[in-house]
């Protein structure tokens, strides 16, 4: 069987899996999904693999010539072997690179679909800054998911937590002069959590905690893969750097890398995911999300370092960002602990899971 098909207007965005069983009436989803693992079905002149393939208009799809669906079990005969090229290599056999090119061109559009939606809408209210504790030196505060720590440029005009906590002190002192704010750390974009500020001078000491990692951290990962054993510690440098990308940190024993300590515990466990409580001994730039997917379990939804693992999951992936609309990576800034740099007062602060992570949670353990 010989089919070219291409896609109209009105099927842009559909899942190919779906696309495609309705564009062949009577096979199944299972069949459509068998011809797809067997590297049959080419979208613009190249293999497709994921289910859950977006399409555009104007895709040109072509079911491989010499096609023969796979049955499902119990239908009669069993399905003939694929057929073969000219030079003797299976059709349906899939090279890693065709696999990796595949998940390569599928990651790039879901990035750009998420830089898009972005911008697609401005914010009709603005953020409300939700503070956990504020004295004339320190205030800590909630960072949402997807606002920056500080701006990236001196006129990085983006919305982040660095101006809105002066805008809340301005508008919380309204006589008074414009409040100084000095950032301590930095939480990537996409993180949410805990963070504190310094309001003056004394508040500016706490920067020495954070240099001698006395301070205490805690997050809260999801991660890509099934943790077996209930606990472990990642004893591996890191290297700072721009490796593109996206990528400012990677795994390396070179002369410039620093020593990094991250540990982690199941919390709970499902199909293709895993719940963890991650700690760090050492505070590295992108330390948790480089030191797990270095060992083979990258946070869920990170298109930075996530994409050498991708071909481990796709369709987990994809199908969380499609139904669940999960536009960043699964990382929570749990608790913060730190000794007041002006008394010297122990104090924790705890932030809860966000309603975005609690609904993948969720719909994690209904998947089973």
């Amino acid at each position: 069987m010989e089919r070219n098909l291409r896609v109209s207007k009105k099927d842009e965005g559909l899942r190919l899996d779906k696309w495609l069983t309705s564009q062949l009436p009577g096979q199944s989803r299972k069949q459509i999904k068998a011809m797809l693992d067997s590297g049959l079905v080419i979208v613009n002149g190249r293999r497709v693999v994921i289910a859950g393939w977006e399409l555009a208009e104007g895709d040109e799809i072509e079911l491989r010539k010499g096609l023969s669906i796979p049955r499902e079990r119990g239908e009669g005969e069993p399905p003939r072997p694929a057929p073969r090229s000219e030079g003797g290599r299976d059709v349906g056999e899939i090279g890693s690179k065709d696999v990796a090119d595949s998940i390569e061109r599928h990651l790039a559009r879901r990035k750009d679909r998420r830089k898009r939606s972005k911008h697609a809408k401005p914010r009709k209210e603005p953020i409300r800054v939700k503070v956990y504790h504020q004295d004339k030196d320190v205030i800590v505060v909630e960072k949402p998911g997807g606002i920056l720590s500080v701006p990236k440029e001196k006129n990085d005009k983006r919305e982040n937590m660095l101006e809105l906590v002066r805008r809340f002190l301005r508008r919380k002192y309204r006589k008074g002069k414009a409040s100084f704010v000095s950032p301590l750390h930095r939480l990537d974009a996409e993180t949410s959590g805990v963070m504190v500020f310094a309001l003056s001078k004394n508040g500016q000491r706490l920067t020495e905690q954070f240099r001698n990692h006395s301070i205490q951290r805690s997050y809260e990962a999801i991660v890509l893969g099934r943790i077996e054993k209930e606990q472990g510690t990642i004893d591996a440098p890191l290297e700072k750097g721009d490796f593109g990308g996206g990528r400012k940190s990677r795994r390396s024993g070179g002369p410039g890398s620093k020593r990094a300590v991250t540990e982690y515990r199941v919390k709970e466990r499902y199909g293709k995911a895993t719940l963890l409580d991650v700690r760090v001994r050492t505070g590295r730039t992108h330390q948790i999300r480089v030191h797990l997917a270095s060992e083979g379990y990258p946070v869920l939804g990170d298109s930075v370092y996530a994409e050498e693992m991708a071909g481990k999951e796709p369709e987990v992936m994809d199908e969380i960002d499609r139904t669940l609309g999960f536009r960043r990576h699964a990382l929570h800034a749990a608790t913060l602990s730190f000794k007041h740099p002006a008394n010297g007062r122990k104090m924790k602060f705890r932030s809860q899971i966000p309603d975005d992570m609690k609904e993948l949670v969720d719909w994690l353990r209904e998947k089973g």
